[in-house]
């Protein structure tokens, strides 16, 4: 029996009997059980025993639901549908479910489209609005009122919510759907209570399901899979789709945001794509007429943003992020915004909100929560101008702590390539005219390390050694060390990737600058000279370059000492120009020299060493060459970039010298040759990667090696090598122009060939 009672005292009443009752005083209202009797003031109502009968006595309706929508929309997700289907199929497996995953990445589409499929064998099909235990409460009465619908005028809520429990807990073969829960310790009492149905959860907390629910992580669309999404609300096709739905990371709630929006205003996906690159702020919290303005990739953020608003260091992290690639990003890069427990909690709660998503010392985070996160937008106090601003400089700041000082360092590269996609995404981000100059600093040691890491990197350091130049003009001046510093690399990578006739001024103007400006003994000026011995040796002028070899290496020793890596990269290049001029004798005494000094010194593996031993290989080959052969080989080089009629006369020669040696003059190459340039291939190509220029150097030693065997074993490797050296070196337009010259050259010369009257 329950009643509700006026508290105030009375007189006193007596009952006795089955299902009596008996009041004093003024009632509000009194209930018994079967045969239920209700008292009201002035009024006796009698109600069947039907109105409220116990919850386990009460079957369901065919058919029942709720359902909000039926995810008509429905693409992909055939991997967590089967994921589903075995939970049901298979007994014993967890009641509870949960899709977790970023706010708008199709959770409560994909618990639809699921609940439609289970409509036929499951009653009821009830959904939830579970953002709050009350939310719960609220979704649980509901259910009760639409299983017994007498019972709404009756109970009071909090009834309501206790009769649907006793309902669920002694009744099978439901479903509830509890969308958007906040907190899993909210579910917890529901799912305690009523263990012999189906629970299908969505949320985008990523942690705290543990014991309560089996875990279904949700990503974004498949290509595919977001283009067809987009397809089927726009209608028709589109062939910039495939760009738009990649602009949106496949996040299923951005593409259909993006295609109602198109197909509302008959605007095509460029005109959109113009639109979000013009004004995102505004298109990224866009809907269509009718739409759920609560449901835009905006709001979702802010909703999201806002449960973290209690912890400051989470929010300003976000941000920071915001600025870098999307995937991989060191979490030391946050290390000097707090505490190391404060970074730590704040990342934790990011992943928690699934904001963010661990790998090992990296995080990740998806491309449209950064495009917000870089977005202003008028009244969101977390994307105000002065937040983004300063999200914007904290990202420069901790790229600019994290660059290492010496990027030439074997140390520093594990570093720089993990920084490297970041350095190139906040170029991307923020406007030339607005680097400071920690951003110069960044981009002038980033460019600096791509010059050495590889031949397709090395592409990409022109364009932000250009900008970290002028960057450093505006900061420092045009004669400020770091100034002269990003000029020779500028100048470097001039002669690495434009022509010849381009980066020769460039080379002699930076040169001069730097012996004005810091002397001729300075680093930069030495590094500066190191880069106009190579433009001569391009040139054609050996004697100059041996010449500026040979004060390099004196100013090198002298600054850093006898046994510095620089010195032995200078001695290297002075091994290089005595080949260039034909002085192989004098070369190969102080290769050896090298070679020894730099295993000594630096080891077997370092860079140096490497580059000193795949030197070792050339000049053995060199050596098995005729001299004949060889000085005109170093003559074919002094034409350098010349006229093309001065190279075809080189090469006359050279084809008419050649077919004056007699083969027998060659020295051919032993199997112990052979082994010895595999070598140290592979041990280039695990130190210093497949694109280095030493491993690149490397491939042609050991191809001349394979031809020096003249044996037909090693034609197939040879080809091989041949043809990985040209794809790495396509990436060099200058290299790829040079090498065409070459061949047409040398097709014109082997034209005048004489042919035999058989041809």
């Amino acid at each position: 029996m329950s009643a509700l009672f006026d508290r105030r005292p009375g007189p006193a009443t007596d009952a006795s009997g089955a299902g009596a009752i008996a009041a004093g005083g003024s009632i509000a209202q009194a209930m018994t059980g079967p045969g239920a009797i209700a008292l009201h003031i002035e009024n006796v109502s009698m109600l069947l025993p039907d109105a409220c009968p116990p919850a386990e006595s009460v079957s369901c309706p065919p058919h029942l639901t709720n359902l909000p929508f039926r995810a008509e929309l429905f693409v992909g997700r055939g991997g967590e549908l089967g994921q589903l289907r075995a939970a049901s199929a298979t007994p014993g497996r967890p009641l509870a479910q949960v899709l977790r995953g970023l706010g708008g990445i199709g959770k409560s589409t994909l618990a639809a489209r699921w609940a439609v499929e289970c409509g036929p064998t499951h009653a009821p099909v009830w959904w939830i609005p579970a953002g709050s235990r009350s939310a719960i409460d609220a979704g649980v009465a509901a259910l009760a009122a639409a299983l017994q619908p007498s019972l709404f005028a009756l109970l009071p809520p909090e009834q309501l919510t206790e009769w649907g429990m006793r309902w669920l807990a002694s009744h099978s073969g439901w479903l509830l759907v509890l969308d958007n829960v906040t907190n899993p310790a909210d579910v917890e009492p529901l799912l305690s209570r009523a263990p012999s149905g189906r629970f299908l959860i969505t949320s985008q907390r990523a942690t705290g399901w543990h014991g309560v629910a089996e875990e279904i992580p949700l990503d974004v669309l498949s290509g595919h899979d977001a283009v067809r999404l987009f397809t089927r609300v726009r209608g028709g096709e589109d062939p910039d789709a495939v760009e738009l739905c990649e602009e949106l990371g496949c996040l299923p709630l951005a593409v259909t945001q993006a295609a109602a929006y198109c197909l509302q205003t008959d605007c095509t996906v460029r005109v959109y794509l113009d639109d979000l690159a013009t004004s995102p702020g505004e298109m990224y919290a866009e809907t269509h007429e009718g739409g759920d303005h609560e449901r835009t990739v905006a709001r979702v953020w802010h909703v999201t943003l806002d449960r973290l608003a209690d912890d400051p260091l989470a929010v300003r992290i976000l941000l920071t992020m915001a600025w870098y690639a999307p995937d991989g990003i060191p979490r030391d890069l946050f290390a000097h915004l707090g505490t190391p427990l404060a970074v730590r909690r704040a990342l934790g709660r990011l992943a928690a909100h699934s904001m963010i998503t661990f790998s090992g010392d990296t995080v990740a985070v998806h491309r449209l929560v950064q495009a917000v996160s870089r977005t202003c937008a008028d009244g969101d106090r977390h994307r105000n101008p002065e937040a983004i601003g300063e999200a914007c400089a904290a990202a420069v700041e901790a790229l600019a702590r994290a660059v290492p000082e010496d990027v030439g360092e074997p140390s520093a590269w594990p570093v720089m390539r993990s920084l490297l996609p970041h350095v190139h995404a906040l170029a991307e981000h923020v406007r030339p005219e607005k680097d400071t100059a920690a951003m110069a600093y960044v981009l002038t040691r980033t460019g600096d390390y791509m010059l050495d890491a590889g031949i397709r990197v090395a592409g990409g350091a022109y364009g932000l050694l250009r900008r970290a130049e002028a960057a450093c003009v505006r900061h420092q001046g045009p004669e400020g060390k770091q100034t002269l510093e990003t000029r020779v690399l500028l100048a470097r990578a001039t002669r690495m990737l434009k022509s010849t006739e381009e980066a020769a001024p460039v080379a002699e103007e930076v040169l001069a600058d730097c012996t004005r400006v810091l002397g001729p003994d300075h680093e930069v000026t030495l590094s500066a000279m190191s880069n106009m011995y190579q433009v001569a040796s391009l040139q054609g002028d050996t004697e100059r370059a041996l010449r500026l070899a040979e004060e390099c290496l004196a100013g090198v020793a002298r600054l850093w000492g006898a046994e510095a890596r620089s010195t032995f990269e200078a001695r290297n290049r002075l091994v290089m120009a005595l080949m260039a001029v034909g002085q192989v004798m004098r070369a190969d005494d102080l290769c050896d020299e090298l070679l020894a000094d730099s295993t000594r010194v630096l080891g077997e593996e370092d860079p140096a060493t490497l580059s000193a031993r795949s030197l070792r290989t050339t000049l053995d080959g060199q050596r098995k060459l005729p001299e004949t052969l060889i000085k005109l080989l170093a003559g074919v080089h002094s034409v350098g970039e010349q006229d093309e009629e001065g190279l075809i006369a080189a090469l006359r020669v050279l084809v008419q010298q050649v077919g004056s040696v007699d083969p027998e003059q060659f020295t051919r190459a032993t199997e112990e040759d052979v082994s010895a340039a595999e070598r140290v291939l592979d041990t280039c190509r695990r130190v210093l990667g497949d694109d280095h220029v030493d491993t690149v150097v490397a491939r042609l030693a050991l191809f001349q090696v394979y031809a020096a065997t003249r044996d037909p074993r090693y034609a197939e490797p040879a080809e091989d090598l041949l043809m990985e050296v040209f794809s790495v070196i396509s990436a060099n337009e200058s290299a790829i122009a040079l090498m065409f010259r070459v061949f047409r050259a040398l097709h014109t010369v082997i034209d005048e060939l004489p042919r035999s009257p058989d041809e």
